[in-house]
């Protein structure tokens, strides 16, 4: 980063229309992250401090999202009246008071700008000495940006806006996309002297390009590429916006040492962090504070939320995992669910169509088929047969079922809690079990069998008799 202080100002006041939503724009998620959580992690990255986000629509949200994010780190300055970009620079400079340096202007809704490049722009307009710089990028369509217009000198000469351009001036395919590096007493100076006579009758933060010429400065451009200066206006943007951020996620988690079969497919939040040696199959979802050590594998299709995956562990395909945390060499699925607080052990197993609710599965227990297991706590080495199910609910409150080491569930079992299995006892498949079962004993919880001799035969004879005689 340059030598001179920085500061930076986000421009996130505007209402988004185009989202048609009753949420501030700028709120909107793309890769688990807010769109303005975007700007502002990219200025803070190029060393800008202090940093000033200047809100308006739905103030209280957006203040929201600064204090639980960035824990009084972002100051704001509000926009009670949305009266231009220049407008909205104004209000931030109160903000800034005393400060010296070169000041960063951004849009809160532009997440794909990076911080390589805004370092590069505040090197740019400090090595000039001019006291504006700027990006620009060529546009095929540039309806609604401002054009560069440049002298016979190839200079900047000035920038005029869509609505303000004439014919010749809305050819041009160079455009303005709205980053600034303005050194702070000359951003000062210039916003007191903005008019608001133009088409739309705002204050326009790009007329300080004019004013820098009109005192004989050069204003230095730096050009960049569309990728990373798209704007989010509607839901369509924010769904390219979106696959744009997912590509460099995935980019830098394969740099890392992680494998994704078909990466065009993974749909990866910023927030998901990764060992090496990962191994993602096709169409997996991973969000929130998931995290992945060393060796796992994920399968097709698999979801995973806030979840902590150990080394060596493997969730298979269609499994859904929520605020889960499965151990070192743990096995999930194929088609298992982990709700909130399950936690797998060391080498503990779930299998196909199982759901683990605020239960812990000790190191190498198993349940391997169709169970339900909800407020559950499961020892080491514990076998949980196909079909059994804790009853966790009275239709009033929530009870454990606590399970010793080494215990064998039959399969079809119905555990009804309160309830305590101690270890190495057996219960056979089944039962239904409502009192505690001591350590060695084996709990039988069913009728006993009673067989009919020649009952089968006569159902079929008497079937047979009542059947209509064929024709």
């Amino acid at each position: 980063m340059p030598n001179a202080n920085v500061a930076a100002v986000v421009l996130a006041a505007g209402k988004g229309t185009r989202m048609k939503s009753a949420s501030p724009k700028v709120l909107h998620l793309a890769c688990g992250k807010a769109l303005l959580a975007w700007p502002l992690d990219a200025v803070i990255a190029a060393g800008a401090e202090p940093v000033v986000v200047v809100t308006g629509h739905g103030q209280q949200l957006v203040e929201g999202l600064l204090t639980q994010r960035y824990r009084g780190a972002v100051r704001t300055a509000h926009q009670s009246e949305q009266k231009g970009t220049g407008h909205a620079a104004q209000v931030a400079l109160g903000a800034l008071e005393g400060f010296i340096g070169t000041v960063l202007v951004v849009y809160g809704d532009c997440p794909l700008l990076t911080a390589a490049s805004l370092v590069a722009l505040v090197e740019l307009q400090q090595r000039s000495g001019a006291p504006v710089a700027l990006w620009t990028t060529h546009l095929q369509d540039a309806t609604g940006y401002g054009r560069i217009v440049r002298g016979d000198d190839g200079l900047l000469a000035k920038i005029v806006e869509h609505k303000d351009a004439d014919e010749l001036q809305r050819a041009l395919d160079e455009v303005n996309p709205g980053v600034y590096a303005v050194d702070a007493a000359f951003l000062r100076l210039a916003l007191a002297k903005l008019e608001s006579n133009n088409a739309q009758g705002e204050l326009y933060l790009t007329d300080i390009v004019a004013i820098a010429r009109a005192n004989g400065f050069v204003v230095p451009t730096l050009a960049v590429s569309f990728a990373e200066t798209l704007g989010v206006n509607d839901r369509v943007q924010l769904a390219e916006a979106a696959r744009v951020l997912r590509g460099r996620i995935v980019q830098r988690a394969m740099l890392a040492g992680v494998s994704f079969d078909d990466p065009t497919s993974a749909y990866v939040d910023d927030s998901v962090r990764f060992g090496i040696d990962v191994v993602i199959a096709p169409n997996v979802v991973l969000s929130g504070k998931t995290a992945l050590d060393d060796g796992v594998r994920i399968g097709t299709g698999a979801v995973l939320v806030d979840t902590m995956v150990s080394a060596g562990a493997v969730v298979h395909p269609y499994s859904v995992c929520d605020g889960a945390t499965i151990g070192e060499r743990a096995i999930v699925g194929p088609f298992a669910r982990l709700r909130p607080a399950a936690v797998l052990e060391e080498g503990a197993h779930v299998g196909n169509f199982v759901e683990l609710k605020k239960t812990r599965l000790g190191k190498g227990a198993k349940a391997n088929h169709l169970a339900y297991l909800g407020d559950a706590d499961i020892g080491a080495g514990t076998n949980i047969g196909a079909g059994t199910i804790t009853c966790n609910y009275d239709g009033i409150g929530k009870y454990v079922t606590a399970i010793g080491e080494r215990v064998f569930i039959g399969s079809n079992c119905t555990l009804v809690a309160p309830l305590v299995i101690e270890q190495d006892a057996y219960v056979a498949a089944g039962s239904v079990v409502t009192e505690r079962v001591p350590a060695d004993a084996l709990a039988l919880g069913r009728a006993k069998q009673t067989n009919k001799e020649g009952y089968a035969k006569k159902v079929r004879d008497k079937s047979a008799a009542r059947a209509p005689k064929k024709q």
